[in-house]
């Protein structure tokens, strides 16, 4: 590495967003000249983490979990994009078995496991005498914003918590921190996401459901390509320390995806209009999704 390179570390890089940093960095001759890329993952062997690392990334174990581990990752980084994963939370089976012994819904726990996350993240960047820049991947706190109304969309307030937390605790990280608030995923359709659409027998068609009209546009990107170019607007253009950027490709309202899918495909899609009730009783995260469509639509 040259030392005239500035360092920029990449939490979650095999992921979404971090794997999109670190290609939109590593993938442009003139950011890879300047810039000396660092991915931490849990697993340096995956095939993600050496696909990375033959583009050109210095790939590091670490943990989230770790504020040590942390500290060595982020040694003489001038940059760090940090993201955290309630989705991973919420999948983990010692997860689930934590909110059985606490008497408590599962995604609670994640959300207490994604702010400690975020936490010791903090720390240890905030021990960090090279750093000049902390962009932090958050998304608006419901809870808060809501005033109290929507309680339950976990996967939002840990993040906004965690962003709380450096203000009050971190000052000075405070003072180099910019924020991104990404969209919804375009990949939240695929199967395996909690979003996706069910095939109902009745009407032959696959059907999107939630709980408003589905003729609201709400924001949509393609995270693994289009998150790069965003962070890089932040970093390298150097907007100001306390930006908060709305990163999306597009708007797009239920109808329109149902309807763009048809087209696509051939085949019949749709979308329906369901209580929460019922929409709660469906789904494993219980109120969970159908707050998350009341909020931002």
């Amino acid at each position: 590495m040259s030392v005239s390179k500035k360092i920029l570390v990449v939490l979650g890089a095999t992921g979404n967003q971090g794997g999109s940093v670190v290609r939109t960095f590593l993938g442009d001759a003139s950011l890879a000249a300047e810039w000396h890329v660092r991915g931490v993952t849990r697993n340096t062997s995956s095939a993600a983490a050496t696909e990375l690392a033959n583009l050109g990334a210095e790939m590091v174990p670490g943990s989230l979990d770790s504020v040590a581990g942390l500290r060595a990752s982020f040694k003489d980084t001038s940059t760090i994009f940090a993201v955290t994963d309630f989705w991973s939370a919420i999948q983990d089976p010692a997860i689930a078995q934590r909110a059985q012994e606490k008497g408590v819904h599962p995604a609670i726990v994640a959300q207490e496991t994604e702010e400690q996350w975020g936490y010791n993240i903090a720390a240890a960047a905030a021990d960090i005498p090279t750093l000049e820049r902390f962009v932090f991947s958050n998304l608006p706190g419901v809870a808060d914003l809501s005033h109290g109304k929507f309680k339950h969309v976990h996967h939002y307030d840990g993040k906004w918590n965690i962003a709380k937390h450096i203000q009050q605790t971190h000052p000075a990280l405070w003072s180099k921190t910019s924020q991104i608030l990404v969209g919804h995923y375009n990949s939240n359709i695929l199967p395996g996401s909690y979003f996706v659409p069910r095939w109902n027998p009745e009407t032959k068609r696959a059907e999107f459901d939630g709980p408003t009209s589905g003729g609201v546009a709400v924001p949509f990107i393609d995270a693994p390509k289009s998150t790069g170019p965003f962070i890089r607007a932040l970093v390298v253009v150097d907007e100001p320390a306390g930006t908060i950027l709305a990163a999306y490709d597009e708007y797009q309202s239920r109808f329109q995806t149902a309807d763009a899918l048809a087209r696509i495909t051939g085949r019949e899609f749709g979308y329906v209009q369901k209580s929460v009730d019922e929409l709660a009783a469906g789904n494993p995260l219980g109120l969970e999704i159908p707050e998350t469509h009341l909020f931002v639509d």
